[in-house]
């Protein structure tokens, strides 16, 4: 039922998702999935929560290694995604979609239960020192700009329906070597 209502979310966002979508990816029926959850908002508030605190307690694991280069903690962060999918196939699309999601109705939830997860993404972004970057750098650019691109790739990945943890691992690990290049003083 989780992965049924987070792969319903994670692709059409908290206004478009209907339950009844997701009682039939998840095979079950409305009536056991309205004895679990009285409302689309109220399973919304669950997975949100659980895909957040399922994704923190694996980064606290893998970042507990303390890297300190940009782009050694991104992929951490990636890596960690990608092998969350393993078991939560839509995880790493639900977190993309919560920080994307714009929903009125929503919104004020989204925003706190995915703000666990940027203050660890915060936190471990915190330990890299922008001494590195080469002087026409903008931190903030390039944060919004590999944020951008990641999401991209992410997008692809999921394209065809399946998510190839690996490819998507290959094709960020290929982008952030070509980054380096370019962003760090020489």
């Amino acid at each position: 039922m989780i992965n049924g209502a987070m792969q319903v979310f994670a692709i059409k966002g908290y206004k478009l998702a209907s339950t009844d979508d997701m009682v039939k990816v998840a095979g079950v029926s409305k009536g056991l999935w309205f004895h679990y959850f009285v409302n689309k908002a109220g399973l919304y508030t669950f997975v949100a929560d659980y895909c957040v605190k399922y994704i923190n307690m694996e980064l606290s694991v893998n970042l507990s290694s303390k890297p300190t280069d940009y782009f050694d903690i991104l992929y951490m962060i990636e890596e960690t995604k990608a092998s969350i999918s393993k078991i939560y196939p839509y995880a790493p699309l639900m977190i993309q979609s919560m920080l994307d999601e714009r929903d009125e109705e929503i919104s004020e939830t989204t925003r706190m239960k995915i703000g666990p997860y940027t203050e660890k993404v915060k936190e471990a972004l915190e330990s890299f020192s922008n001494d590195v970057l080469s002087d026409d750098v903008d931190r903030e650019i390039l944060d919004m700009t590999v944020g951008y691109t990641v999401k991209g790739i992410m997008e692809k990945a999921y394209l065809d329906g399946v998510f190839d943890s690996e490819k998507y691992l290959a094709d960020i690990r290929n982008y952030f070597s070509m980054m380096r290049k370019i962003v760090y003083a020489k």
